[in-house]
């Protein structure tokens, strides 16, 4: 199959998140299948200043953005089999940041993403390759849909390729006021309550579930959560109405990139065989992060965005209660200006036995899930999450709230005699820490903690099941438009 596929974010060029790994692993993978996958994405300043070098295409693609024509330069890199096309207009995407400051967003998000689709769409006839299978991620490629059916300048174009679209969490909709609209080009009848209408503002997110012929999300149980008012954020209804097209597909992760066998960055490689140099990770990862681990000492570990759905709020709360235990914690991420205060003040008021790192860097993301005893999980809200993915390869206990899927990816001791997890019910501080005191006491046990180790590091966390189930989806959707 020919299979395109775009993103706002894609590892290891650009990244903030769970998007850009899903979009460099499930490519790859599809690639290894022997299908042709052909990438798109936004040539950031993050890309332009990576160390990779990127091919010069000479091609310039011009598409309308309202009454304005602007120009972008085609780039291209080919890695693991798969073709990346970057859209460069340095006025629109060489900053510092990919999509916001850390007090706002970018005021011309619409117009920025709009010019990116629309350049794809355009690249993509430009190319002359027949898709069989389109895959759009998130509200940044919500539109792409329309601007297949109605073309660039809005004048019918028509879609050829079957669409999917996955939404990687619906708290980001990417709304906007209606009177961007004009930025589209695209007919005035293309804009309805049925469509991609939001109470009277551009519901980005929206288009692409009303665009798409199947919906994906990142676990079985957010598919299921996101059917109800309390986690829908407004779209229960619309996602409701697709029935059997909307599909739950648990995320996986780069196995060949998460190997404690053979990862370049941790102090000592190891694997669930012979797990000697964990312990050596251990003390390196407590002397990068500047705290103490004595012998009986739990190092716990959080690597996440700073921000109110990952559970900063009851990490906050039961942080007095957490450093009663005998155990240091170290933290890596960055997000609301407010939370990265309070992890610096617990730095200063716990020294030796708090370490704090903000922002995000990938190496050291590594050696701390090689190093860490246990990883925290406190989100209110998690779709798929992947920290527990990484935290299960690298023999590192994860602590999570079940919600989303952590409910599908952990099995709790009090669920299975094969434990790959801990996980609270109540999001409360009291829960929290319940759950923390859990994993300590199966952690006093010698036996029991080599035995969970063993089942952390034997569980499949690959691409495999999902790289398989989107396979079949999209021979069965470029099946369905042959017959026809």
């Amino acid at each position: 199959m020919k299979l395109g596929y775009i993103a706002s974010e894609i590892t290891p060029y650009a990244s903030t998140g769970g998007l850009a790994e899903v979009a460099s692993a499930l490519p790859r993978m599809l690639a290894k299948a022997d299908h042709q996958v052909v990438c798109f994405m936004p040539c950031y300043r993050a890309v332009l200043e990576g160390p990779r070098n990127l091919e010069k295409t000479g091609i310039k693609i011009t598409v309308p953005v309202g009454m304005k024509m602007f120009t972008a330069d085609i780039l291209r890199i080919e890695e693991g089999g798969v073709a990346t096309y970057f859209i460069r207009r340095d006025e629109f995407f060489d900053r510092s940041q990919l999509y916001n400051l850390p007090e706002r967003d970018y005021e011309d998000n619409f117009e920025r993403f709009v010019f990116f689709q629309k350049v794809v769409v355009s690249l993509i006839d430009h190319l002359g390759i027949s898709f069989d299978v389109i895959h759009c991620n998130d509200w940044q490629t919500g539109l792409i849909p329309y601007f297949l059916e109605y073309g660039v300048n809005g004048r019918r174009r028509g879609r050829r390729a079957k669409v999917v679209f996955t939404l990687h969490n619906i708290a980001y909709q990417g709304l906007f006021p209606d009177s961007d609209y004009a930025f589209t080009n695209l007919p005035f009848s293309a804009f309805s309550v049925d469509t991609f209408e939001y109470y009277g503002q551009i519901g980005c997110l929206k288009a692409g579930i009303s665009g798409a012929d199947i919906v994906t999300t990142v676990s079985p149980t957010y598919a299921r959560e996101i059917l109800t008012p309390e986690a829908g954020f407004g779209l229960e209804g619309v996602l409701s109405s697709l029935g059997d097209r909307l599909i739950g597909l648990l995320n996986g992760i780069d196995t060949n990139i998460w190997d404690p066998a053979t990862d370049t960055h941790i102090a000592a490689n190891y694997d669930a065989q012979n797990i000697a140099g964990k312990r050596i990770c251990r003390e390196r990862a407590a002397v990068r992060m500047r705290v103490e681990v004595g012998e009986g000492t739990v190092l716990l570990a959080m690597i996440s965005r700073l921000v109110d759905l990952k559970g900063m709020d009851i990490l906050t709360e039961a942080m007095p209660e957490i450093m009663a235990r005998d155990v240091s914690f170290v933290l890596l991420g960055a997000g609301q200006e407010k939370f990265e205060k309070v992890a610096r003040e617990w730095a200063e008021r716990w020294p030796g036995r708090v370490g704090v790192r903000i922002g995000y860097n990938a190496p050291l993301a590594h050696e701390i899930q090689a190093g860490a005893d246990m990883t925290l999980m406190p989100s209110k809200s998690e779709p798929c999450g992947l920290t527990q993915f990484c935290s299960q390869r690298y023999g590192t206990l994860p602590i999570a709230h079940a919600v989303g899927g952590l409910v599908d990816s952990i099995l709790d001791p009090e669920e299975s005699d094969r434990p790959t997890g801990i996980k609270f019910y109540e999001y409360t501080a009291d829960s929290f820490v319940a759950a923390i005191d859990r994993a300590l006491n199966l952690y006093r046990a010698p036996e029991k903690k080599a035995r969970i180790i063993q089942n952390l590091m034997t569980t499949d966390v690959s691409w495999r099941r999902a790289g398989e189930r989107y396979e079949a989806l999209y021979r069965q959707l470029s099946e369905n438009s042959a017959a026809k």
